[in-house]
């Protein structure tokens, strides 16, 4: 009985511990842009690392900040790197002969911030190391941030 207690603690406080191994800056809370300031300078996009998603998000960082934000990229690459290292979201796809493509699966491309479907020949190679998905919604979750859509008026 007290071994099942203790496995049920470490199971609870295994986030836990895995947080604390971060590096401070990912573990800060992001700082969103609330407005304009009067100093000119506009909101900029940035990337964020929210810890219990364990993804980066597009976010509008404020030009008015006294005290710069930590948790705070220029970039997605910059955010997992830092933040997600071993992400298999930063891994590169394994490519696969196209020829007779008859099983589908997805792969995240990085650069495109999207997560698209590829045919392989075989049942393609799944795990926590491999850029591969059975489904596109596990990649989806997993690897595309949430991004922020521009608006611009016409008139």
């Amino acid at each position: 009985m007290q071994l099942l207690t203790l496995f049920a603690l470490l199971c609870l406080l295994g986030s836990t511990l895995t947080d604390a191994t971060l590096p401070r800056r990912c573990r800060q809370q992001v700082k969103e842009a609330k407005g304009s300031c009067y100093n000119g300078k506009g909101p900029i996009k940035r990337f964020g690392y929210y810890p219990f998603a364990k993804k980066c998000h597009e976010f509008w960082e404020s030009g008015c900040l006294e005290t710069p934000n930590q948790n705070s990229f220029a970039n997605l690459t910059e955010c997992l790197t830092t933040c997600n290292p071993t992400s298999k979201c930063l891994k590169t796809p394994i490519k696969h002969t196209k020829l007779l493509s008859l099983k589908k699966s997805f792969v995240f491309d990085i650069k495109n911030m999207k997560c698209v479907q590829e045919k392989t020949l075989l049942r393609p190679g799944i795990g926590p190391d491999i850029n591969r998905f059975l489904k596109k919604e596990d990649c989806t979750r997993q690897c595309e941030p949430d991004l922020i859509q521009d608006i611009t008026s016409s008139g």
